[in-house]
C-alpha cells in the first residue's frame, strides 16, 4: 500500500471541496487557497486526504484537514500531519494555529499547545476561515515550527 502527498494543483479543487465537504466541513476559500494545500493520493491516485495551510508572513493557519480512507491510521495520520508541519516550516512560517472543536491527543504529540482566543495574532484573526471556525466552544491551537 502506497500513497502520496504532494501540492494541490488548480485541477484538484473540485475533489478537494468534495472531500471537504462530505466530511461536513466549510469548503468556502478554498478556491483563494488551493495552491496552499497538500493533499494524499492513494494507489489508484485517488484523492483520500487534503490539508490547507494559509499563510500569513510567518504565520500559518491549517484548515480543512480531511484524512477520508479505510487505510486511514493513527500512524499514517501523524506521518501526514508531521509532513505538513515540516511543509510549513519550509515555507517559513514560525508558528502554525488550528482550529478544533474538542481535544485531541495528536495535536499534542506534534506539539500542539492550547491557547486563548485572544493571544492569537491580528494577522491570523483577520482569516475569514479563522473568523468563521474560531467561535463558540471550539479551540485554538499552536505549534512553534523554531526552536
Amino acid at each position: 500500500m502506497g500513497i502520496v502527498v504532494r501540492k494541490a494543483k488548480e485541477q484538484d479543487m473540485l475533489q478537494v471541496q468534495r472531500l471537504v465537504a462530505k466530511a461536513g466541513l466549510r469548503e468556502e476559500g478554498i478556491e483563494q487557497y488551493i495552491k496552499n494545500f497538500l493533499v494524499v493520493e492513494d494507489e489508484d491516485q485517488q484523492l483520500i486526504g487534503t490539508v490547507g495551510i494559509e499563510q500569513y508572513e510567518t504565520e500559518g493557519l491549517l484548515r480543512s484537514l480531511v484524512l477520508d480512507s479505510p487505510i486511514w491510521t493513527a500512524k499514517l495520520s501523524l506521518e501526514f500531519l508531521q509532513l505538513t508541519l515540516k511543509y510549513a516550516e519550509e515555507q517559513a512560517m514560525e508558528t502554525v494555529y488550528l482550529c478544533a472543536k474538542g481535544t485531541n491527543a495528536l495535536f499534542h504529540q506534534l506539539g500542539f499547545r492550547e491557547m486563548e482566543k485572544e493571544e492569537v495574532p491580528d494577522s491570523i484573526k483577520g482569516s475569514p476561515h479563522f473568523k468563521r471556525n474560531a467561535v463558540g466552544e471550539t479551540k485554538v491551537w499552536a505549534c512553534e515550527l523554531t526552536e
